[in-house]
């Protein structure tokens, strides 16, 4: 016999407001940090919406991406003895499949995004937490 739950949280439900208001805030955040990977968005406009190890986590992964891009087009440049045109960077259309929600508890919310790309799909988790009146994405893993 499993053991009970706590008197708390036999009783929580969560709320069709909040429910919607973070599928659109986890389908949102999900489309703008792939555009911020794929470098067509700036990535200051997530401050708002990352907590700050998630936020520099993000800025890691997309500094990163850019040095492995900057090093690919640096070998096709030493190839030929002329230097390559910088490749032109096209807005990617990132669309977004499907998002399953989670509550785990009052205030808090698990969401699973998925996102198409040019040629590719990924997969994207987020926690999201209200904290001080504000949802805050506290985890954000793209795979």
């Amino acid at each position: 016999m499993p053991a009970p739950e706590p008197l708390e949280q036999q009783h929580w439900h969560s709320e069709p407001v909040d429910d919607a208001r973070v599928d659109a805030i986890a389908r949102s955040v999900t489309q703008a940090a792939l555009e911020v990977l794929g470098g067509t968005r700036p990535l200051q406009q997530m401050v708002r919406w990352l907590d700050p190890e998630s936020y520099e986590r993000l800025q890691l992964r997309a500094n990163l991406v850019r040095s492995r891009e900057a090093a690919l087009a640096g070998r096709r440049n030493t190839r030929g003895g002329t230097p390559a045109p910088a490749p032109l960077r096209l807005h990617r259309q990132v669309v977004i499949r499907c998002c399953r929600l989670c509550p785990v508890s009052e205030g808090v919310y698990e969401a699973s995004v998925v996102a198409a790309e040019q040629n590719r799909v990924r997969a994207a988790a987020l926690r999201i937490e209200l904290r001080r009146g504000l949802w805050k994405i506290t985890v954000l893993e793209i795979a």
